[in-house]
């Protein structure tokens, strides 16, 4: 079998394929289903993809909204447990600090996917999930941790926060693409709706006690956490979208062909190309 025969992937069903990191310069995949092919840093200058059908197969989008559902109804729970737990506490209870903490948390995680969703830098981006899948993963842990070993020992709920903190860091590290990502994201935006509820709880409380200049300093903070919640709204909804999609991350494109292809919901961030 010669080179170019190598080459020839035309009118195949390659859906779901990986050809991540090769070289397929001058290759023809002309009236070819990739749906679902990974394309990342690879070479493919000149490659003929005319009448390609691409984009995110309808399985990968089901699971992705399963998984998601499912990273939806825990975070919206647990959270909506805390926030109404911690309501009312002033600096003179004891538990003041869980407040604190839970204030934070929430903060950090969905601020950190709105950051991520409006920076350039890879790296920035890598760091932000990180933090964003950290946080998270704690309220996560201290949340069902406490409950399952009893909310009368505090210890047992914050040493489950930090096991589930450093565990899903380190995963969030290793994978930085596919339903990890969209699932840290999920996550990101509940807590990011969470932060933003807070927010405008404390802003009405200091309005309502005739403290206006705290009221006003803090709904002015709580329209900056709207805006950040939308932010993360969209970012989750473009990460379910391209859960399992057709990638170009990254791939040298030069001179391709994407004559009359349907290109919907197809990865291209980092790819070089001109056509």
């Amino acid at each position: 079998m010669n080179a170019s025969s190598k080459r020839n992937f035309s009118h195949k069903n390659l859906r779901n394929q990986s050809f991540k990191g090769k070289n397929l310069n001058q290759a023809d995949f002309s009236k070819t289903d990739i749906r679902g092919c990974d394309f990342s840093q690879a070479s493919l200058q000149g490659a003929n993809f005319q009448n390609v059908i691409a984009g995110q197969p309808l399985t990968k989008l089901l699971i992705s909204i399963f998984f998601s559902i499912i990273i939806f109804v825990l975070t919206f729970h647990s959270h909506s447990q805390m926030i109404f737990a911690v309501l009312g506490l002033t600096p003179e209870n004891s538990t003041w600090s869980y407040s604190i903490a839970l204030f934070t948390s929430l903060g950090v995680a969905g601020i950190a996917v709105a950051i991520r969703a409006t920076i350039i830098s890879s790296i920035l981006q890598r760091i932000a999930t990180i933090i964003s899948a950290a946080a998270s993963s704690a309220l996560l842990g201290f949340f069902y941790g406490g409950t399952a070993f009893g909310v009368e020992n505090p210890q047992v709920a914050v040493t489950s926060a930090l096991i589930s903190a450093v565990s899903m860091a380190t995963i969030s590290l290793y994978y930085t693409q596919g339903l990890v990502l969209v699932l840290i994201t999920v996550a990101g935006t509940v807590a990011a709706y969470g932060f933003t509820f807070m927010m405008i709880t404390v802003a009405s409380a200091f309005l309502s006690t005739q403290n206006l200049v705290k009221g006003i300093i803090w709904a002015f903070l709580s329209l900056g956490s709207i805006v950040a919640t939308i932010i993360t709204l969209k970012e989750t909804i473009k990460e379910i979208t391209l859960f399992g999609t057709t990638s170009f991350r990254g791939a040298d494109l030069t001179n391709a062909n994407f004559d009359k292809a349907k290109l919907s919901n197809t990865d291209f961030s980092g790819a070089i190309k001109n056509f």
